[in-house]
C-alpha cells in the first residue's frame, strides 16, 4: 500500500493511539486514588461501570446526531467538549462531582466512537476494504493501551493523579487538531438528512438496522453472547494468576500484558490481510480461538501456558471486533450506519456489564481456573450457535428476501450487497 495514499489514515490512527493511552490512564488514576484514600470497593467498581453505562443507556438515544451531521464537524464539537469534561474531572475533589463528570465524559465518548468509525474509511478512499483502515487504527490504539497504563503508573508516582487526568483531557484536543488538519469529510446521505422522521423513529432505526440483515444479526448476537462470557476474564484472571498460580505482582502484570500485546500484533500483522468478504469467517474463527484459549489456560495451571493463552485471547479479541465492524460497514444501510455502530456499542457494553456483574459471585463459588473454563465454554457455545451465518454465507451478497420497509423508512440493509 503506497504510503502517500494512507498518510491521512496513519495520522488519524496516531491521534487515536494518543487518545487510547489517555483512556487507559484515567480509570487507573481514579481507582488508585480512591483505593489510596480508603474508599469503599463499591466506589472503585463504579469507575468501571460508569465507563460503560452511558454507552448502553444514552448511546442509541443520542446516535441520530451521528447520522444527521457531517462527521468531522461533529467531532470538532464533541472532542473539545470531552476535553472540558476531562479537565473538570481532573480538578474536582468531591466524589459526587467526580462520578458525574466521569458519566458525562463517557456519554460524550459514546458519540465519538461511532462518528470516528464513519470517518475512518474516508481517510484512505483509495483503499476499498474498510477492514484495512479499521485495523490500522486498532494497531495504534492497541499500542496506546499497552503504553498508557505504564505511563500512568510512572506519572502518578512522580506528579500525582491530577496530572495524569489532565493529560488524558488534552489527548482529546490532539485528536480534534488531527481531524481539523486532515479536512476529511463524511456527509450523511441527503435523503437521510431531510427525511423529517421523529427522533424516536430515528432511534429505533439503529437496532432495527442490525436485525434486518441476517448476517449482521447473527454476527452481533454471537459476539455479544461471547462477550458475556469473556467478560468473566477480567476478574477470573486475577484470582487464577494470583491465587491458583501464586504469581508475584510483577509476573502477574507481565502475563496480563500479553493480552494487550496479542491485540497489537493481530491488528498490525493479521487483521489487515483479512479481506472484507472473509470477515464473517474471521469472526467465527476468532470466537473459537478465544474460547479454546480460555479453556486451555484454565486447565493448564502453568505460567507459560497462561502467557501464550492470553496472547491468543488478545489477538482473537481484536479479530472479532474488527470483523464485526467491517461486516456492519459493508452491509448496513449508509443512512443508518452511525446508529448501527451506536447500537452495536450499546449491545456489546451491556454484555460486558452483565458478564462483569456475574464474575465476582462465580469466582467466589468456582475459583479462578473453573471460571476461565466456563468463560471459554460459553464463548465456544455462543460462536457455534451462529456457525451457519458466520461460516457458510461468508459475506456473499445477500439473496434473502428482506421485509418490506414501513412507510417513511429506508430499504432493509439485507438487500444491500457488500
Amino acid at each position: 500500500m503506497p504510503s502517500r495514499s494512507t498518510w491521512k489514515l496513519n495520522l488519524l490512527a496516531a491521534g487515536q493511539g494518543v487518545s487510547s493511552a489517555g483512556d487507559a490512564m484515567t480509570p487507573i488514576s481514579l481507582m488508585l486514588a480512591f483505593q489510596s484514600a480508603g474508599a469503599d470497593p463499591l466506589l472503585v467498581s463504579l469507575v468501571l461501570v460508569l465507563g460503560l453505562l452511558p454507552s448502553v443507556l444514552l448511546g442509541p438515544v443520542l446516535a441520530p446526531l451521528v447520522d444527521r451531521m457531517e462527521s468531522s464537524r461533529l467531532l470538532q464539537i464533541l472532542l473539545p467538549l470531552r476535553f472540558g469534561v476531562g479537565l473538570a474531572l481532573a480538578f474536582t475533589d468531591h466524589v459526587p462531582l467526580i462520578l458525574l463528570f466521569l458519566f458525562t465524559g463517557s456519554a460524550v465518548s459514546a458519540l465519538v466512537g461511532p462518528t470516528m468509525s464513519l470517518l475512518t474509511p474516508r481517510t484512505a478512499p483509495e483503499v476499498k476494504d474498510p477492514g484495512f483502515a479499521f485495523a490500522r487504527v486498532e494497531s495504534f490504539r492497541s499500542f496506546g493501551t499497552i503504553f498508557g497504563p505504564m505511563l500512568a503508573g510512572v506519572l502518578i508516582d512522580a506528579f500525582g493523579a491530577r496530572t495524569v487526568l489532565t493529560l488524558d483531557a488534552c489527548s482529546f484536543l490532539v485528536v480534534a487538531a488531527v481531524v481539523t488538519l486532515l479536512r476529511v469529510r463524511r456527509y450523511p446521505p441527503e435523503h437521510a438528512r431531510s427525511a423529517g422522521r421523529s427522533w424516536l423513529a430515528q432511534i429505533k432505526a439503529g437496532p432495527v438496522s442490525l436485525g434486518q440483515d441476517l448476517v449482521i444479526a447473527a454476527a452481533s448476537l454471537s459476539l455479544a453472547g461471547a462477550i458475556v462470557f469473556t467478560a468473566l476474564l477480567t476478574v477470573g484472571q486475577v484470582y487464577f494468576l494470583r491465587t491458583d498460580l501464586a504469581l508475584s505482582p510483577a509476573l502477574y502484570g507481565l502475563v496480563v500484558s500479553m493480552h494487550a500485546v496479542g491485540r497489537f500484533l493481530a491488528a498490525t500483522f493479521l487483521a489487515p490481510r483479512i479481506h472484507a468478504t472473509r470477515q464473517a469467517r474471521a469472526l467465527f474463527l476468532g470466537g473459537m480461538a478465544m474460547g479454546a484459549a480460555l479453556i486451555v489456560i484454565g486447565l493448564g495451571h502453568n505460567l507459560f501456558i497462561a502467557g501464550a493463552g492470553f496472547l491468543i485471547t488478545g489477538a482473537a479479541n481484536t479479530i472479532q471486533g474488527l470483523a464485526l465492524r467491517t461486516i456492519v460497514t459493508t452491509r448496513a444501510a449508509p443512512e443508518t450506519l452511525g446508529r448501527s455502530f451506536a447500537s452495536l456499542g450499546a449491545l456489546n457494553n451491556g454484555a460486558t456489564l452483565l458478564g462483569s456483574l456475574a464474575a465476582a459471585p462465580l469466582v467466589s463459588l468456582a475459583g479462578g481456573a473453573l471460571t476461565l473454563i466456563i468463560a471459554g465454554a460459553g464463548t465456544l457455545a455462543s460462536t457455534l450457535a451462529a456457525t451457519r451465518r458466520l461460516w457458510q454465507l461468508n459475506l456473499a451478497p445477500s439473496t434473502e428476501p428482506a421485509p418490506a420497509p414501513a412507510s417513511g423508512q429506508t430499504a432493509a440493509a439485507g438487500t444491500k450487497e457488500p
